[in-house]
């Protein structure tokens, strides 16, 4: 009886020491180049939820040990929203700290100029100034739509 049981356990134990062969390799480390994307790539904000919203841009790699600078521009083309009538920004860059995966940009509406024209802030990541980080080719540009 104890023998059969042994059997079993060991039966049963050498099925499942093999079944772990079927499981991915997750060990896999990134190793391209450092890339930042915007995430959502569009959004919305009613000045009803307050004239503030943050961009939310992500690194895509490891992170890194010191801060890094990145910049982005305002697509003038595609934006029907107009800096210093429709937002304002601080400026043209936003930092990535140090051992983080997010950065954002702070966008300030001019609520009382957004009407129901509904106007259209479009910005394009540029990477950083060394071009060691780039911008992700599909989701570098972030709409936001600008609501009363």
């Amino acid at each position: 009886m104890k023998l059969t049981t042994l059997i079993k356990f060991s039966l049963i134990g050498a099925v499942l020491l093999g079944l772990t062969g079927c499981f991915p390799d997750n060990s896999r480390i990134f190793d391209g180049s450092l890339q930042v994307e915007f995430n959502p790539t569009s959004d919305t904000q009613r000045m009803s939820n307050g004239s503030t919203y943050n961009a939310t841009i992500q690194l895509i790699g490891p992170h890194q040990s010191s801060d890094i600078t990145l910049n982005f521009e305002i697509d003038t083309e595609n934006s029907t929203a107009v800096m210093g009538e429709h937002f304002e920004l601080s400026g043209l860059s936003t930092v990535l700290p140090a051992n983080s995966s997010f950065a954002t940009i702070t966008i300030n509406a001019i609520e009382e100029n957004i009407d129901d024209e509904r106007p259209v802030l479009v910005i394009n990541l540029l990477g950083d100034a060394t071009g060691e980080v780039i911008a992700a080719e599909n989701y570098k540009s972030f709409a936001l739509t600008l609501r009363p």
